[in-house]
């Protein structure tokens, strides 16, 4: 996969669909609006589908994908809307933190002695391996998605976008547990 070509086509669906929601409230731009954003919902499903599809030799870059998507939602978050910028900024910083994680675990030796930091408690586990970074940001990050689907008003194509990035969340914590396991020789 082409990691630059992949972030670029996350970048421009962002700004496509919040141009076309900005056109969709201007007269006499609607139907410019209503093709830039179904054109940058489709974009978005096509780079977000392909992310996952290679989430098994390129991990980090679903992750960046994602990250990507949501620093494009914040630069567009109207500056009112300081809720949905503080769960923005955290969600990039709890990809951050990911992805510090994702660098550690292909390290058997580090992530080995990583993994004893961990108690073995079930609220400190995700199936039997250490719920570090990784899984703590996949989860929250699920969350926000689920919130979001739930909100009155976001058409089908939207919340089936949406459906598509809380499935990536779900196959970047299998192909991570996976990492895991492997750099725990299990």
């Amino acid at each position: 996969m082409d990691r630059i070509g992949l972030l670029r086509d996350v970048l421009e669906s962002a700004e496509s669909i919040d141009q076309g929601r900005k056109w969709l409230s201007t007269i006499g731009l609607e139907g410019d609006g209503r093709a830039a954003y179904e054109l940058g919902l489709k974009s978005a499903m096509e780079a977000f589908q392909l992310a996952q599809s290679q989430a098994t030799n390129d991990l980090e870059s679903l992750i960046l994908a994602e990250q990507s998507f949501i620093l494009q939602e914040l630069q567009f978050c109207d500056s009112a809307d300081t809720d949905a910028q503080s769960s923005l900024e955290q969600a990039n910083k709890s990809f951050d933190d990911a992805l510090r994680s994702l660098e550690v675990v292909s390290d058997s030796m580090l992530y080995t002695g990583a993994e004893k930091t961990y108690p073995v408690g079930g609220k400190y586990r995700y199936k039997q391996m250490p719920k570090d970074a990784f899984h703590t940001a996949c989860i929250a990050h699920q969350t926000r998605i689920g919130n979001i689907k739930r909100s009155p008003g976001i058409n089908m194509a939207e919340k089936a976008l949406l459906s598509q990035r809380s499935a990536n969340m779900k196959t970047a914590q299998s192909v991570y547990l996976d990492k895991q396991k492997t750099a725990l020789g299990l």
